[in-house]
C-alpha cells in the first residue's frame, strides 16, 4: 500500500481515505476493507498518531482517522456516514441489509461496535481508565474519547458484556447454519467485528505486522477481558479477515 502525500489526497478526485499510520485502527481498516470488497479504487494518506495532522485538520475539522472523501464533497469522519457513502457508491454489493428487522438490529449492533460508548470506545476508555490510576493524564487522547472516572471504571465490564453478548449472537447463528453476525448474507457488522477484534485480542505478527512497541499496547489486556473472549469470536474475525481483509494487514 502507497500512502500519497497528504496534499494530493486533499486536492484530488474520486475516492481517498486517511489512516492511522502504523496502528490496526479499527475505524479506519473496516473501511478500507468495505471499500476493496465493494471494488472501489481509492487513494491513502496517512495521519500520525498523536501528531498534529495540520493539513488533515485545516481540511477534515478533526485530527483522527479514518477521514474518508469522495470528490469535492466534504470530508467524513464518522463510522456510519462513511458506510453510508460506500453503499451508495457500490449499491450493487450492498453491505446493509434491506429488510427491516434485520435493518434495525443491524445498526443497533454496529453502533454497540463502533459508535459512543460502544466497545471500541470502551477498550479506549479502558486503557486511559488503567493509566490515569497510575498517574497519568489521559491528555488530547482523553478529550477525543470523552474521558471521565466513572465512564472509565465502567468501560471494562461494558466490554466484557458485549463479548458475551457477540458470543450468544455468533452461537445462535451456527445453530441456524449461518457464517455472519446477521442472517445468512455478509453485512458491514462481520467487518467491524473482524477489525475490532483486535482490541481485545491482536491478530498474530504474520497477519498484523506491528512495531512491536505497538504491538505491547495491544497486548496489554486485562486478564477479565481476555476470558471473556470466546474462540467463536476469533474464528469469525479469521474467517472475515482471510477472506475479505488484505493479510498481512497494510498498516
Amino acid at each position: 500500500m502507497e500512502y500519497k502525500d497528504i496534499g494530493h489526497i486533499i486536492s484530488a478526485d474520486g475516492l481517498r481515505i486517511i489512516l492511522v499510520q502504523g496502528f490496526p485502527s479499527p475505524w479506519g481498516q473496516a473501511a478500507k476493507a468495505m471499500m476493496e470488497y465493494k471494488g472501489l479504487p481509492y487513494a491513502v494518506g496517512a495521519q500520525q498518531a498523536r501528531g498534529e495532522n495540520t493539513a488533515i485538520v485545516n481540511w477534515a475539522g478533526v485530527n483522527s482517522g479514518p477521514v474518508v472523501a469522495w470528490n469535492d464533497e466534504p470530508p467524513l469522519n464518522r463510522w456510519d456516514d462513511i458506510l453510508m457513502l460506500l453503499e451508495q457508491l457500490a449499491p450493487d454489493k450492498p453491505l446493509i441489509p434491506e429488510e427491516q428487522a434485520a435493518r434495525v438490529n443491524f445498526f443497533g449492533l454496529a453502533y454497540t461496535i463502533c459508535g459512543q460508548l460502544g466497545f471500541g470506545w470502551n477498550r479506549r476508555l479502558d486503557g486511559m481508565h488503567t493509566a490515569a490510576k497510575a498517574g497519568q493524564a489521559p491528555g488530547a487522547f482523553g478529550e477525543k474519547y470523552g474521558y471521565n472516572e466513572q465512564d472509565g471504571e465502567l468501560a471494562m465490564k461494558r466490554s466484557i458484556t458485549f463479548l458475551k453478548y457477540l458470543t450468544t449472537i455468533l452461537q445462535s447463528q451456527a445453530k441456524q447454519g449461518s457464517n455472519y453476525l446477521i442472517g445468512d448474507t455478509l453485512t458491514a457488522v462481520d467487518f467491524y467485528w473482524a477489525a475490532f477484534s483486535n482490541l481485545a485480542l491482536i491478530q498474530s505478527a504474520e497477519e498484523c505486522p506491528l512495531d512491536p512497541a505497538i504491538r505491547a499496547r495491544f497486548e496489554r489486556v486485562k486478564p477479565e477481558v481476555a476470558a471473556a473472549v470466546d474462540p467463536i469470536l476469533i474464528e469469525h474475525r479469521d474467517r472475515i479477515m482471510r477472506t475479505h481483509f488484505k493479510i498481512p494487514m497494510e498498516l
